[in-house]
């Protein structure tokens, strides 16, 4: 359906301009005719609501994502459905791009913007998961960069149409055993149809699909066909990453997402949250030493060290020369000092008793 700019829907929002076109309808740009406020408002196509399992998906996303409260995900407040029967929902106006155009404009995202991102995704799918529900189509189509003012990320994790609610299996759908969702980021358990294994891992598995993505500007798993992409994700490892990028890149991560990739949901990391953190950590760790600082050498440090505390010895025994320079000028073994060669010592030399000797021999322990 294609609303004319001025036409006011549920006589509170008025039509501005068509922002685009999805999978489930159209995206038009409106505004609150009472206060002004800017909204976003997706409304469903018409030869999808004469579908009841299309229609039952967009009001699992109003429903969805109204009770779910989080900065990173989109926030819908309101909802209804135009005079010909289309429903639509009202969200929040969103300005920037998603995911999806600034890789297409852009190519890789550098380490740190790309930490930021799948910090902030994983907060946000981490409600959703302790709530009972998957996203089950995280993409970067879904993933929207809004704008900030200091120049950082800051992220809204959109669409939950085909979302499942695990906790309440009287919402699955006719069709939930069909596979749903984008190819190239399902997981292999997606991918099999295995809808009673779709659960929180999965999306943890699509987060670090986008992840590679993000980093490398490449699918971990990419055929032309979609059934020979399914069998790949379900039975192949993935693509190594790029030769080029071995010095940005830290073999740390790609073991973290690797593990996020494993196909077999239990050896996955337990939660989506132990992902991000484990991705942040071994990111962060080399980003920290190829930060433009030259990193301290341990051979040299160590050689350094050394020095300093053979010459603080050095002055040290100088000092102590000097401050006991009578005694030692005076020793037998000193060069012109006082000689016993026929081995016998007068009355008048010094002590030959044991005090005598201890008294000798305590300047060589004070030095």
């Amino acid at each position: 359906m294609d609303l004319p700019v001025g036409t006011v829907l549920g006589d509170t929002y008025r039509i501005s301009r068509l922002i685009g076109i999805g999978g489930m309808g159209a995206i038009y740009e409106a505004a609150h005719v009472s206060a002004g406020r800017r909204v976003a408002i997706k409304m469903m196509s018409r030869e999808l609501a004469a579908h009841p399992e299309a229609l039952a998906r967009f009001r699992r996303e109003v429903k969805v994502t109204t009770e779910l409260a989080h900065p990173n995900i989109v926030d819908v407040f309101d909802f209804g459905a135009a005079q010909t029967g289309e429903p639509y929902l009202v969200m929040e106006y969103l300005e920037g791009e998603d995911l999806e155009q600034r890789l297409e404009r852009e190519g890789p995202i550098p380490l740190r913007t790309a930490v930021e991102i799948i910090k902030q995704v994983a907060s946000a799918l981490e409600v959703a998961h302790k709530e009972g529900v998957v996203h089950r189509d995280l993409k970067p189509g879904n993933v929207f960069l809004t704008q900030v003012a200091d120049g950082g990320v800051f992220i809204k994790v959109v669409d939950f149409g085909i979302s499942k609610v695990l906790k309440a299996a009287t919402t699955k759908l006719t069709m939930a055993r069909a596979v749903v969702g984008t190819p190239e980021y399902m997981s292999p358990e997606q991918a099999a149809g295995r809808v009673d294994h779709v659960d929180h891992r999965s999306d943890q598995w699509a987060l670090a699909v986008l992840g590679w993505h993000m980093l490398s500007g490449r699918l971990p798993f990419w055929k032309p066909e979609v059934s020979a992409l399914l069998n790949q994700v379900i039975t192949e490892e993935p693509t190594p990453l790029v030769p080029e990028l071995a010095r940005t890149i830290p073999r740390e991560v790609d073991k973290v997402m690797r593990r996020a990739l494993s196909k077999k949901r239990e050896d996955r990391y337990p939660t989506i949250t132990a992902f991000a953190r484990a991705f942040e950590a071994a990111a962060l760790g080399k980003e920290a030493r190829g930060s433009g600082a030259k990193p301290t050498l341990p051979g040299r440090k160590g050689r350094g060290g050394l020095l300093l505390m053979l010459c603080a010895a050095g002055l040290g025994l100088a000092g102590a020369g000097w401050f006991f320079r009578e005694e030692i000028t005076s020793s037998k073994w000193w060069p012109g000092g006082p000689t016993a060669v026929d081995g016998a010592r007068s009355a008048g030399d010094s002590p030959t008793s044991p005090d005598g000797d201890h008294h000798r021999r305590r300047p060589a322990q004070r030095r």
